[in-house]
C-alpha cells in the first residue's frame, strides 16, 4: 500500500488527537502506580510512551507509569490477564488467539492499526512458498507464531510445514550470521534500522518480507487492558488512552525530541537508530484509513476481519465475538 507524505498528513493527526487529548479525567487524584508493557524488547516504536511520561501527560490523567519491555505479545495478554500489569501492547492476532482460549484481556485502541512486522533475512525470499523450506526463529510467545500461519493459510500452503526455531528475540541475530537460521520475526521499525547499521561494514544488507505485502489485513498493534477493568473503570481507560495519543501527536510532529526522550530513560540506547526506528513506525501510524477514521479508532468490521484470519490459521473451540476482542467509545474524537 502507497504511503503518503507523513508532513502533509500530520495536520489531520494532529486536528484528532487535539479533540482526543483534550479528555480529563474528572477522578484523576493521586497518581496510581501502573505497569505499562510494551510488545518486544525497547525500542523506537515505543517513543511515545516516553514522551507521554516525560512531558507529565500520563501523571496528569492519574497514573505514575513504569514502562517494561516482555517477550512478546503472547507474555503481554497473559501478564495482563493475571492481573501482573494494568495495560499493555498486543498484536491483534495474537489476542484474538487467546481470546479464544479463555483470557478476559481486551483492547480498548490501535496504536498501529496495521501490522509492520515480517521476516529479516540476509538472502530475499523469492514467493512465500519459500519460507516453508527455511528455518524461522521466533520467540515462544512471538506474534509472529499466529500471523504467519495465517499468510500462509491465506495464500493456500500448510502452516504445519512450517520450520519454527525457538529463540530468545536477543539471540535473533547471532543466529542469523551464525547460519543457524534462514529468517527471523521482524519488524520493519523495531529491527531492520539496527540491522542495516551492522551489515553496512560488512557491504551486506538485510531483506524484509512483509506480512501486509504478502496478503494480511488484520489489525496491527493495540493496547490492551483486563475486560475487568474496562467494565469498571472506563474513565481510568479513557484517560489512558488520551495520555498515549498526546505522545504520539508530540512524538510525530517532533521525532527528533522522541528519541532523543527515549534515550535519556533508556542510556544504552542509540539516539539515532531510534528515530530511524520511530520514522517507520510513523509510516505504519500514517495510513489513509486512520486519516478517515481518526487515530486509535478501529471500526467493527476490521475486528470481525481480524477474527476470521485468525479462525483460518487456528481451531477455536468456540466462538470468539468482537466486542470480546475490542471494546469501543474509549478513544475520544472519534470520526
Amino acid at each position: 500500500m502507497k504511503k503518503k507524505a507523513l508532513r502533509g498528513w500530520l495536520p489531520a493527526v494532529a486536528l484528532g488527537l487535539t479533540v482526543l487529548s483534550g479528555a480529563q479525567p474528572a477522578y484523576a487524584q493521586a497518581a496510581k502506580k501502573t505497569t505499562l508493557l510494551m510488545n518486544y524488547v525497547l525500542y523506537g516504536r515505543h517513543a511515545p510512551y516516553y514522551v507521554a511520561l516525560d512531558k507529565g501527560y500520563f501523571k496528569a490523567a492519574g497514573f505514575d507509569v513504569e514502562i517494561q519491555p516482555s517477550s512478546g505479545s503472547g507474555f503481554v495478554i497473559s501478564a495482563v490477564d493475571q492481573n501482573k500489569a494494568e495495560y499493555g501492547m498486543s498484536d491483534a492476532a495474537t489476542l484474538v488467539q487467546n481470546i479464544a482460549k479463555g483470557v478476559k484481556t481486551k483492547a480498548f485502541m490501535a496504536f498501529l492499526e496495521s501490522t509492520p512486522n515480517g521476516l529479516a533475512s540476509l538472502k530475499p525470499y523469492p514467493d512465500l512458498k519459500s519460507v516453508l523450506d527455511s528455518k524461522v526463529a521466533a520467540a515462544a510467545a512471538d506474534s509472529a507464531r499466529a500471523v504467519l500461519p495465517i499468510v500462509l493459510q491465506l495464500n493456500g500452503l500448510d502452516p504445519a510445514k512450517l520450520q519454527w526455531q525457538t529463540a530468545a528475540n536477543t539471540a535473533y541475530i547471532s543466529l542469523l550470521m551464525g547460519g543457524q537460521i534462514d529468517s527471523f520475526s521482524a519488524s520493519i521499525d523495531a529491527d531492520i534500522p539496527p540491522l542495516i547499521k551492522l551489515l553496512a561494514p560488512q557491504g551486506k544488507q538485510p531483506y524484509f518480507a512483509s506480512f501486509a505485502e504478502w496478503g494480511y489485513d488484520g489489525l496491527g498493534f493495540l493496547l490492551v487492558a483486563h475486560s475487568d477493568r474496562i467494565a469498571q473503570k472506563p474513565d481510568e481507560v479513557k484517560a489512558f488512552a488520551a495520555a498515549v495519543a498526546k505522545g504520539v501527536t508530540d512524538s510525530l510532529a517532533n521525532p527528533q525530541e522522541a528519541a532523543k526522550t527515549m534515550v535519556k530513560y533508556n542510556p544504552t540506547l542509540e539516539t539515532e537508530t531510534v528515530l530511524q526506528q520511530w520514522l517507520q513506525t510513523a509510516k505504519a501510524i500514517e495510513t489513509p484509513y486512520t486519516k478517515q477514521h481518526g487515530y486509535g479508532v478501529v471500526t467493527g468490521d476490521r475486528v470481525t476481519r481480524t477474527i476470521e484470519l485468525t479462525r483460518k490459521a487456528f481451531t477455536f473451540d468456540g466462538e470468539v465475538k468482537p466486542d470480546q476482542v475490542f471494546a469501543q467509545g474509549f478513544v475520544p474524537g472519534a470520526k
